[in-house]
């Protein structure tokens, strides 16, 4: 996958109706493919998704076409697998639905539920699949009403055949296709843009400027560019002297490290990034050098867990294997990594979490997958001579698995953006 940097990347979003059809393009391509490969890897021949007017199931929005804006009563969508992959579609018809999906509701001679018992008696799966978890948020879909009519619904021989559908939520959400990964790189770059600026002269008044008029600024910015967050940015300052780690309340100054975490959403992926900026004093060209040493660092250990991201791993073997590697280079260093997709914080391997430094039960036992997406985000701490005392670098890095390698976004950040 090369990786193209383009300046002029916040002029080439695409109008609304463009985004739709390349969605829509995208997620033909994901239903014909990764539906059956999260289906074989959950090993279920049947898996059912169902939602109710305004409250919708988390996958809903990811399994319908963009001119699905919201259930209309009640939308069930059945997958049934035997030698091929069948897709389809009980519920009021939705505009360009039939694109996708076989509908086989006659409203007029039988109930949505009815329908369903009918198609299940028809189908016979052996193992169904509900979107019911108590570890992956995205996966627990399943209100307890709807599910109690479902289980009022189905013939009692397949009430025993119901199991958690976990393993091929987490399985769609991980993985991208191949035309999403070729889009990642730009969403990446754009995000990166909109940070250098946010961290410049061009919006920071050195002595004037408080962090939360970068944030308002962020948010405007992607506002004009038709885009959303991701999540709300934050940014903060690291101060010689301080003993906060982070101040947000606060006016950026002379000598300050600046540091942004933001991300953005676009054609339905999303972004998660934190970079570094240095406001000079009026005698200094650069920042300080155990500054710079200490980004340094940062680079060094994110290149040390890129060598772990492999096709296969668990998320508690990459922490493991990176924290290893760091304290033979006796770096002080936190790992708390995690997948991007649809969400910033995406369903899959975790890697280390930021308030346990230690192998996550069951979420960090998924497995990196090929063709997937990940923020490698981390700190590394010590001792700055210029500031007499330690302080960190916060970085978070959008990284991908693509044809087994791991590789980078977009080029890690190694100098500190600089404000003057």
């Amino acid at each position: 996958m090369q990786h193209s940097f383009q300046p002029n990347h916040q002029a080439a979003i695409l109008p609304l109706a463009s985004r739709e059809q390349v969605q829509d393009e995208w997620l033909a391509d994901r239903l014909e493919k990764i539906i059956k490969e999260a289906m074989i890897k959950a090993e279920l021949d049947c898996w059912i998704t169902i939602s109710r007017e305004y409250n919708e199931d988390p996958l809903t929005k990811t399994l319908t076409p963009s001119k699905h804006d919201e259930t209309r009563r009640i939308g069930i969508i059945v997958y049934y697998l035997d030698d091929k992959l069948t897709r389809y579609w009980i519920g009021l018809p939705i505009p360009s639905i039939e694109s996708y999906y076989t509908c086989i509701w006659d409203r007029k001679k039988e109930t949505e539920w009815e329908c369903l018992k009918e198609l299940i008696d028809r189908l016979d799966p052996q193992s169904i699949g509900i979107n019911q978890s108590d570890d992956i948020p995205v996966a627990d879909g399943l209100s307890s009403s709807l599910l109690r009519k479902l289980t009022e619904t189905l013939s009692k021989q397949y009430i025993s055949r119901l199991c958690s559908s976990e393993a091929a939520v987490v399985h769609w959400f991980l993985k991208r296709s191949e035309k999403e990964m070729r889009v990642l790189p730009f969403l990446t770059d754009l995000t990166q843009q909109i940070t250098r600026t946010a961290l410049s002269n061009e919006v920071i008044t050195p002595g004037v400027t408080k962090c939360e008029d970068v944030v308002a600024w962020m948010r405007q910015r992607v506002l004009e560019l038709g885009l959303e967050t991701s999540f709300y940015p934050t940014i903060d300052v690291q101060r010689q002297g301080e003993e906060m780690d982070r101040l947000n309340n606060t006016t950026i100054q002379p000598g300050d490290i600046v540091h942004s975490d933001f991300g953005i959403t676009y054609l339905g992926l999303s972004t998660d990034m934190q970079q570094l900026g240095y406001v000079l004093k009026p005698n200094q060209s650069d920042a300080p050098e155990g500054l710079k040493a200490l980004l340094a660092k940062g680079k060094m250990f994110a290149n040390m867990v890129m060598k772990e991201f492999k096709t296969g791993r668990s998320g508690n073997d990459i922490f493991e294997k990176s924290i290893e590697r760091a304290r033979e280079k006796k770096l002080q260093v936190m790992l708390y990594s995690h997948p991007i997709g649809v969400h910033c914080h995406e369903a899959g391997p975790t890697i280390g979490m930021f308030d346990r430094q230690e192998r996550i039960p069951h979420k960090g036992e998924f497995r990196v997958v090929n063709q997937s997406a990940y923020a490698l985000e981390f700190n590394v701490k010590d001792y700055i001579p210029e500031w007499g005392h330690e302080t960190y670098a916060f970085l978070e890095q959008p990284i991908a698995v693509y044809e087994n390698e791991s590789i980078y976004l977009a080029p890690m950040q190694e100098d500190f953006y600089l404000i003057r």
